[in-house]
């Protein structure tokens, strides 16, 4: 099973421009105007993409509450919906510990 399919993230992103026709941020009335036009922001994203972690989370712990109470009989969706749960959470931290490299990386560029 592929992790990067549990959180589906391109249709929220769009498809990328190309980068030989990117306009810069000039000539297009700046990073305000741009981000208007090219639909939502990097915040945006990153704030849906916790979002949809915290309710896997919720849901796996709501799943496992049930089958430990007895109220669901059956183990297999409680065991996936922890698994998912798990990689999604496991990929935020990926993703987290590289863009923390990077940012480590442009601070330590000379001016």
């Amino acid at each position: 099973m592929d992790p990067l399919k549990l959180i589906p993230l391109g249709s929220r992103i769009g498809p990328l421009p190309p980068l030989g026709g990117a306009a810069p941020a000039a000539k297009t009335g700046g990073p305000e105007a741009a981000g208007a036009e090219s639909g939502p922001t990097f915040a945006q994203v990153l704030q849906n993409t916790l979002s949809q972690v915290a309710q896997l989370q919720t849901t796996a712990d709501q799943a496992a509450q049930q089958v430990a109470t007895g109220q669901a009989q059956d183990l297999h969706t409680a065991m996936i919906a922890a698994e998912k749960a798990t990689l999604a959470l496991d990929l935020t931290v990926q993703v987290r510990n590289k863009v923390l490299e990077a940012y480590q990386e442009i601070m330590r560029l000379p001016l």
